[in-house]
């Protein structure tokens, strides 16, 4: 009877790399997975953050808004459209919410991009950013005579 369980543990002992998808010749064919990130083992990971980018009623500043879920260090990068880093800065983990005011009065015409990234997920909102033409109408004044 000891001999019996010592031989369903070795067959088993055996048998679980191959049910956990190792094996000795590399990965099982068919059983790509997408390599995520994960603090442990059995944890897996949800979604990060939330963001969130609004532009002030007749103004040309716009509004970043992170909420940071699971505490994990952030970055923030501002881009112009040659992919030049204008503003960059790292949010601290403890951070749960974030807001930051930016001020494009100065900053040329053209299409911008903030990127947030954990490092792991990065999220990307574009805008454009366009100069309103003013037309100047010129007064017109009709001369009438009378008879």
């Amino acid at each position: 009877m000891n001999r019996t369980l010592k031989m369903a543990a070795l067959v088993l002992m055996m048998s679980a790399p191959a049910m956990a998808g190792i094996s000795s010749t590399g990965p099982i064919p068919g059983d790509e997975k997408e390599n995520t990130y994960s603090a442990s083992p059995n944890v897996t990971r949800t979604k990060a953050m939330g963001v969130a980018i609004y532009r002030s009623i007749n103004t040309s500043k716009m509004n970043l808004m992170i909420e940071n879920y699971i505490e994990v260090p952030i970055q923030v990068t501002l881009l112009n459209e040659n992919n030049e880093v204008l503003h960059a800065e790292k949010v601290g983990k403890r951070l749960k919410k974030y807001w930051r005011k930016f001020d494009m009065e100065t900053m040329s015409d053209g299409l911008y991009t903030f990127e947030i990234s954990d490092g792991f997920t990065k999220v990307t909102k574009s805008f454009r950013l366009e100069t309103q033409k003013v037309e100047v109408k010129e007064p017109t004044r009709f001369v009438s005579l009378l008879n």
